[in-house]
Formats: structure tokens, C-alpha cells, sequence
């Protein structure tokens, strides 16, 4: 998990992509969600995970990208499972190459959703999503609490894995037992985990408070948000992209394998 969320983490850097304006970003990753969203054969999703590595490429952040994917890999497996024991649970159906192809496309579906956000948070600042978000006429209230969710969860995730640390240095033993007592094992770590959320909480409650939070409606910032020729370019290859995209899909006699 702690790998998933360092991809999901912004890494500064001077690229083209990390240039771009964030709402043509979030476009871009919308877009290559919806494209894999659309399409389950496995030679579309790894053009399209081919495609998000190129970007990463470009971006130098390839490796943080890589390792998004690996971490997500127990939740892939899941997905994959879950889907070809469903399909075994249907009538008439029995264990052969096709239940397995089929299970094996939705899990690698899930790698294109992954892979295409985690490109977005890797090259894009917090403060620039916001922004993002209210040029985009989100309520600031909804777009505060998402940006503070994003902050906050790879600090948490840090935290859990070193009270889980801190544990097992005690003598507690988690690989242990049955899964009831597994789960009762996890309640010392639980427990400073929601004391450590409930007082950055409470924290956080105050400093925006001190601060006037919300006392008024309109809001400056101190860089605006201002499309660029290179944002025009992107965003447009992107949505010709979509729409040859959809017109293959649905009005096209080209069969995909």
C-alpha cells in the first residue's frame, strides 16, 4: 500500500509534462481512463499502457510510475480472482483458456486506471489540482477537503507503517494465527494510528480557522491558471485521440484481437 500512495505523491521536476496545465493533465488521465473503459481487448489496454509509459518517460518519472503499478500488484491478483471465480459461479461455465483470457483482460484494465492517474499526482503539485479544480467551478469547501485528503494520506501511511514497526519491535506478531486473532492483533496498532488522524484533525481545524477560512467567497492566488499553445496542442491530440478512439469502438467494422 505504502508503495502505491509514493506513487501517488508529486515529484518535482522541469519536464514538459510537469509544465502543462493541470486541468489538461486531468483531461488526459480522464481520457485514457475512459479509452480503457471502453475497450477490453488486451491489445488497445497495452497500447494504452504503452502510451502512459512514454508519458512517464518523458516526465523522468518512470520509476515511481513502475513501482505504482508493482505495489498494485495483491490488488490485481484480487481483481483477477475474484472475476474468473465469478465466472465459474455462472451456469455452464467450467475452468478453460477463455474464463481465464477473460478474467486476465478486466485485471489488466485495472493497470491502465492505475497507471493513467498515477501520472497526473506524480507531476502535479497539490496547490495546482486546486486550482485546477476551481477554475473547473468546484466549491472550494469539497476541493479543500479532497486536497488535504492528498496530503495527508502518504504522511498517515508513513505513520501506520512505523507504529506497525514499533509493534513488532514490541513482540507483536501479525503473521501469525488464525484471521481472528490477526485482526485483533491489529487493534494496538489501530488505535494510535486514529488518535495520531483525530489530532492532525484537530490541528488542521485550527490553523484554518486562525486563519479565516471562508470568510470570503472570492479567492486570489498568487499564479493564475493561463492556457498555453503547448496546453492547446496536448489537449487537442488528446481528444482527436478519444474520439478515433470512440469511432473505432462503436462505428467501425474493425475487429480488434
Amino acid at each position: 500500500m505504502s508503495t502505491i500512495l509514493r506513487g501517488l505523491q508529486f515529484y518535482p521536476g522541469k519536464t514538459i509534462i510537469h509544465k502543462l496545465d493541470p486541468r489538461v493533465k486531468l483531461v488526459i488521465s480522464l481520457l485514457l481512463m475512459a479509452t480503457a473503459m471502453m475497450y477490453i481487448e488486451v491489445t488497445i489496454i497495452t497500447i494504452i499502457v504503452v502510451t502512459e509509459a512514454v508519458l512517464a518517460i518523458i516526465a523522468k518519472v518512470f520509476s515511481r510510475w513502475a513501482r505504482t503499478v508493482y505495489g498494485a500488484a495483491p490488488l490485481i491478483i484480487f481483481v483477477f480472482i475474484a472475476n474468473f471465480l465469478f465466472k465459474l459461479s455462472m451456469p455452464g461455465q467450467s475452468i478453460n483458456l477463455q474464463s481465464i483470457y477473460e478474467a486476465l483482460q478486466l485485471a489488466y484494465r485495472l493497470v491502465a486506471f492505475l497507471a493513467s492517474f498515477s501520472i497526473f499526482f506524480l507531476t502535479t503539485t497539490p496547490e495546482e489540482l486546486g486550482m485546477a479544480l476551481t477554475k473547473m467551478k468546484v466549491p472550494y469547501m469539497y476541493t479543500f477537503a479532497f486536497i488535504s485528503a492528498i496530503r495527508f494520506t502518504p504522511i498517515l501511511a508513513e505513520e501506520l507503517q512505523s507504529i506497525v514497526d514499533a509493534q513488532k519491535s514490541r513482540g507483536l506478531e501479525l503473521e501469525k494465527g488464525n484471521i481472528i486473532s490477526r485482526l485483533r492483533r491489529y487493534i494496538p496498532i489501530l488505535v494510535p494510528l486514529m488518535v495520531n488522524v483525530l489530532r492532525r484533525s484537530y490541528e488542521l481545524a485550527e490553523a484554518i480557522e486562525v486563519k479565516c477560512f471562508g470568510a470570503k467567497k472570492n479567492r486570489t492566488y498568487l499564479r493564475e491558471l493561463k492556457m498555453k499553445l503547448k496546453d492547446w496542442t496536448a489537449l487537442s491530440i488528446s481528444v482527436t485521440l478519444f474520439i478515433l478512439a470512440v469511432y473505432i469502438r462503436y462505428f467501425s467494422k474493425i475487429v480488434i484481437p
